[in-house]
């Protein structure tokens, strides 16, 4: 493996071999032979070469006992063969917190307050765009391929998922605002505040004439739904961060027990991720073998999901990489590559949140993004960066309108990209979270929302590749906003050099390197 760093004679970088390749012990440089030059990759690569084997295994297990063992047995062989995923994604949902927190307010704190301001604003910007691209994409795509068009189908069970009846446009544009501010922090860590609306009809006399009138009473409750409230445990980690940067000296003490925190996560993170391939391998193989038809599956629903798959296809081969190379002027291979730990982690959990411990560890380690940037970048896109679910959303709603025949207007199709633009932002970083909030772009455009239980059936499936690319996008979003601040980065590398500081990442600061496969 090989690394490159510039040269300070000149403009351009010289690449760095490394000593183990060309100065054996015996003196002299020998080439290196394909078999060795194998065996460190392998070595160096591992816990990927598992997890990716895990999930070939996983897939090949849940077709196999769907097709033999499932259809005469219960449900308890799903739930004992998920069982041992289950332990996975527990033991990665119970790191989230302390490394979001330790991490945003380790990142910040390090950095002064006029360049978190601009790393902050260009990761917004980044994100906005990134994710208003997707909606249009499935916009586009969804007219152009009609995959509703001509067809029927039963609603069945529509409560068969979880939803808040009372979800619009307005009340969750104010559940969001309320979210990002918590009236508790410590409550916030199990749930989030949500609007209920609550509709009952009252009956007057007026004018010796009996009138009906229907009251509608607004109320918040606090959902205990096990997952945390991500965005306000981010704005407080961020305002912590950033007053402590404004005063360095009365925070140090604070700063050095983060920061053992953060490395102490990180840790175990580490330990975690060695039994990942084994949670992997039967989450996947659970969720194949729960399938009931997989050829009625297709059959009914093969168009939409192929239009959901070319829409993330273009926008993770194309979108993705050509902002990349846009920004970066560097080739995307060997980023996308350096990130295939945290792909087959997103696709074997199928949660960007459990993904960032891994997606944290591939920027920083593999493709040598600065953690100043990586360890703000990454809690707040895993929150706030949905890309997938942006355009899973988008073509999901022109779907349902197609097949129960309605046509949308020009500015029903624009509120459609608005609605599923915002729903993205607020949806949760777990698995099929873009089904409840779903219910607010239909209702956006005045959709029936019994009709998601059509498309809930395959759900489970395009939510594993708009994981995928959500956690793509947030790692894009890291060279991005590192290319953006290279001269921010590099003048503080400069002052922590001169005054002899130990900030955070202090010893890891690196100037920008091309980015090479490991």
């Amino acid at each position: 493996m090989s690394t490159v760093i510039p040269n300070d004679s000149s403009n351009g970088a010289v690449p760095m071999t490394h000593p183990a390749e060309t100065e054996p012990l015996g003196g002299g440089k020998q080439p290196c032979s394909f078999k060795d030059r194998a065996k460190r990759w392998a070595s160096g690569n591992l816990l990927f070469i598992l997890t990716l084997i895990a999930v070939v295994l996983g897939l090949i297990l849940g077709v196999i006992i769907q097709q033999t063992i499932r259809p005469r047995s219960t449900d308890l062989v799903v739930v004992l063969l998920k069982f041992p995923g289950e332990l996975l994604l527990r033991m990665l949902k119970c790191l989230i917190l302390p490394l979001v927190v330790a991490s945003v307010i380790t990142g910040l704190g390090a950095i002064n307050a006029k360049s978190s301001g601009k790393i902050g604003g260009t990761a917004v910007a980044y994100y906005m765009s990134t994710t208003i691209t997707a909606v249009i994409l499935g916009l586009v795509l969804v007219s152009a391929i009609r995959p509703g068009v001509g067809k029927t189908y039963d609603t069945g069970d529509a409560s068969s998922f979880e939803k808040h009846e009372n979800a619009n446009t307005l009340d969750t544009i104010l559940d969001l605002l309320r979210s990002a501010f918590p009236a508790n922090i410590v409550k916030a860590t199990f749930g989030k505040d949500y609007t209920v609306i609550t509709k009952k009809n009252v009956t007057e006399t007026i004018d010796n004439v009996n009138v009906t009138k229907e009251i509608t009473k607004r109320s918040i409750k606090f959902d205990y739904d096990g997952s945390m409230n991500m965005i306000g445990v981010i704005v407080f980690s961020i305002l912590c961060g950033v007053i402590m940067s404004l005063h360095p000296e009365e925070s140090e003490p604070l700063m050095k027990v983060i920061q053992a925190i953060n490395d102490l996560t990180m840790r175990l993170v580490k330990l975690v991720l060695w039994y990942s391939p084994i949670g992997i391998l039967f989450l996947i193989a659970g969720q194949f073998s729960g399938v009931e038809d997989f050829g009625k599956m297709v059959s009914q629903l093969g168009m939409y999901m192929v239009t959901v798959l070319t829409g993330i296809a273009i926008h993770f081969f194309i979108v993705l990489p050509g902002i990349f190379v846009a920004v970066t002027r560097q080739n995307p291979i060997p980023y996308y590559l350096n990130m295939l730990p945290a792909m087959a982690t997103a696709f074997g959990t199928d949660s960007s949140s459990a993904t960032m411990p891994v997606t944290m560890q591939c920027v920083e380690e593999r493709n040598n993004i600065d953690r100043k940037i990586s360890r703000f970048v990454i809690p707040v896109g895993a929150t706030i960066n949905m890309d997938g679910t942006a355009l899973y959303e988008a073509v999901a709603c022109l779907f349902i309108a197609q097949t129960i025949g309605a046509n949308l207007s020009f500015g029903e199709v624009i509120i459609t990209g608005l609605t599923a633009t915002l729903a993205a932002i607020g949806a949760a970083g777990i698995p099929s979270a873009g089904l409840v909030t779903m219910i607010m772009v239909l209702n956006a455009v005045g959709l029936p929302t019994e009709m998601i239980s059509v498309i809930f059936t395959v759900d489970w499936f395009l939510d594993r590749f708009r994981t995928i690319t959500n956690v793509m996008g947030d790692a894009i979003g890291c060279a991005v906003v590192q290319k953006f601040c290279a001269a921010e980065l590099e003048q503080m590398r400069r002052e922590e050099e001169d005054l002899g500081m130990h900030t955070l990442a202090s010893d890891d600061t690196k100037p920008p390197q091309k980015y090479s496969a490991c």
